[in-house]
């Protein structure tokens, strides 16, 4: 039996593990995965209803994504993986898209030819019940589940190899718990603040791979949220899902979560109720970078400034607070929100020689539709 190890919680290891698990099961090979989960991932969904960013919304519940706000498939295999999310009931295809370039004389929003694809009830749902899905598809048929979140013992923090046997152990925190062997490690998370210490305790073994993926580079920026107690009926928000902002300093992107679906279970009723807009501002990556330091209640009226004059076609952040009375729920600064550095020539990392692996966006691009190609590698 060949004992492989995955670890990561997003789209890259959800497709590793599931083409090991179909692979060996078409196959006939004797393959055991042991897949280890610990943080939601590709932006956690935040619960309006709290000001704690673990808080998850019950069904129904209004809800923030604030990191990943849409997906859009590009590749074949990201396109199966959708359709096959949406036969599962977890993600819509019908959130509206559209550009807004701030130099144009009377910025507007022009809609975009394909509407963008949502986890039904927010990203991070959608993520957790992709890996309950997967674990019971292939309960029993090679694939072990250990979970991290929310039992945080189980967690694991670091592998090392052990020389003599040529096989891979890996450790929770203060090596309190410990599992293995395995015969190969697949890491399916990036950014050296997380890859340093998992991989350092594994020396010379680990050590290319660990100083490979220094050289993954990813940018930062603020994710503001806002709640719109007024105004509901405005043009402005009437028309707002999300939307790419071009060309300007400080915001890149704004969504109205209040517009996307629900978890399946309490759509109609959702939907009769109806929401306050619930909307997600995300920064520049230049903005984020030049004032990650800066006095936060500076950040947020810059952010509402723009959102202001922009979106809500209101020239003063008074006019703003007038006519919309918006409420901050939170800010949010994200160190490692995008890669902007990827690999060339590779869309999977492999060193034959210790039996290590890694996959993720960074070997293909920044998007989901590359994490997904990057795990199915």
């Amino acid at each position: 039996m060949v004992a492989v190890a995955v670890v990561g919680s997003g789209v890259a290891a959800i497709t590793a593990v599931r083409t090991l698990c179909t692979s060996s099961l078409e196959n006939n090979l004797p393959v055991q995965v042991t897949w280890f989960t610990a943080r939601r991932k590709m932006g956690s969904t935040q619960s309006s209803l709290s000001n704690s960013p673990m808080a998850r919304p019950k069904p129904g519940d209004p809800f923030f994504d604030y990191g990943c706000q849409y997906m859009s498939p590009v590749s074949t295999v990201f396109r199966n993986e959708l359709e096959r999310w949406q036969e599962l009931g977890l993600v819509g295809n019908q959130f509206e898209v559209s550009v807004l370039n701030a130099k144009d004389v009377h910025p507007k929003m022009t809609k975009l030819e394909s509407p963008g694809w949502v986890g039904n009830g927010g990203m991070g749902p959608m993520l957790e019940k992709l890996t309950i899905q997967t674990r019971e598809e292939f309960a029993g048929q090679g694939l072990e589940h250990v979970s991290g979140f929310p039992e945080v013992e189980r967690q694991v923090t670091s592998t090392h190899r052990d020389e003599n046997t040529q096989k891979w152990f890996l450790n929770t925190k203060r090596q309190a718990c410990e599992f293995g062997p395995f015969d190969y490690v697949i890491g399916c998370f990036g950014h050296p603040k997380r890859t340093d210490p998992f991989l350092k305790p594994g020396g010379d073994a680990a050590k290319p791979m660990m100083e490979f993926l220094k050289g993954v580079k990813y940018n930062q920026f603020f994710a503001l949220q806002i709640i719109l107690e007024k105004g509901l009926d405005s043009e402005e928000i009437k028309n707002l899902s999300g939307c790419h902002i071009l060309n300007h300093d400080v915001i890149s992107f704004v969504a109205d979560n209040s517009k996307k679906p629900h978890q399946i279970e309490v759509q109609d009723g959702v939907r009769e109720n109806g929401q306050k807009p619930h909307i997600t501002i995300i920064s520049t990556a230049n903005f984020a970078k030049q004032n990650q330091k800066a006095n936060r209640k500076m950040v947020q009226d810059r952010i509402m400034e723009s959102f202001a004059n922009l979106i809500a076609k209101e020239t003063t952040r008074q006019g703003l607070e007038s006519k919309f009375q918006p409420k901050i729920h939170r800010l949010n600064f994200w160190g490692d929100g995008r890669c902007v550095k990827v690999v060339d020539g590779t869309d999977f990392l492999f060193d034959t020689s210790v039996n290590l692996g890694w996959c993720g966006d960074f070997c293909v691009g920044p998007s989901v539709d590359s994490a997904a190609i990057s795990g199915a590698s």
